[in-house]
């Protein structure tokens, strides 16, 4: 007969080799700026799990501008040198949501958007917008008038706040109803901004910064806080 002492042995055992949980593997997507650009704002959705790598192929002594913007306060983003597969040189749940720096290295960059580990455990999903530009100097990708390429067709003056809640509204994952947006500001480029807010109920509230270029074309989206 087999002890009762054995049974609970044998059940101990089973418990620390099964894993509790099966991670979901990485997935990559590559970025491509469109022609003439120097920035992109990439969307996408993660939940439980799910991680996403961007690969950017970018220059040593290139400067790099990224900031994430979240449904869930638990995203983050880590940035990977080329080769690495682990090892990052910013990670966001220790510095925020938001990278700028020179690039030490020639290769493909890996920008990994995740969850923590309590939020991937309980399911949790998360809407997200990561803004990315790679630039001759560091800083010129950061919000405010100044250099930058939109894509799209020009958004005539009087259409560009509406434009604005509709992208912010997208990126925040919030309707367009808790976007309030400011009055349109020129550049001396020639290019406009117009600042604003996102309410995410629980998350707090966000300040961003719409950006078009000289023709009125839609640069991108970007988080004015440090969270995102």
């Amino acid at each position: 007969m087999v002890s009762r002492q054995a049974i609970l042995s044998a059940a101990a055992l089973v418990s620390v080799t099964v894993p509790a949980v099966a991670q979901a593997p990485v997935r990559s997507e590559r970025v491509q700026f469109a022609r003439g650009a120097s920035s992109t704002l990439l969307r996408g959705t993660i939940k439980g799990y799910q991680t996403i790598d961007y690969l950017l192929s970018a220059r040593a002594g290139q400067a790099m501008t990224a900031s994430l913007s979240s449904s869930n306060r638990s995203a983050y983003f880590n940035v990977l040198p080329p080769g690495s597969r682990d090892v990052a040189i910013f990670t966001g749940s220790t510095s925020g949501n938001r990278f700028v720096g020179r690039l030490p290295s020639n290769g493909d960059y890996r920008l990994r958007v995740y969850l923590m580990r309590g939020a991937a455990r309980r399911g949790e999903r998360a809407d997200f917008g990561l803004s990315v530009a790679v630039t001759a100097r560091p800083g010129a990708g950061a919000p405010g008038p100044g250099p930058g390429t939109g894509t799209g067709q020009p958004v005539a003056p009087g259409n560009m706040a509406a434009y604005c809640r509709g992208e912010a509204s997208a990126q925040y994952g919030v309707r367009p109803a808790y976007i309030a947006t400011a009055r349109l500001i020129r550049g001396r480029n020639g290019g406009s901004t117009i600042d604003g807010t996102a309410d995410q109920g629980r998350s707090g509230i966000k300040r961003f910064r719409c950006r078009f270029d000289a023709r009125g074309r839609f640069i991108d989206v970007m988080a004015l806080t440090r969270d995102g």
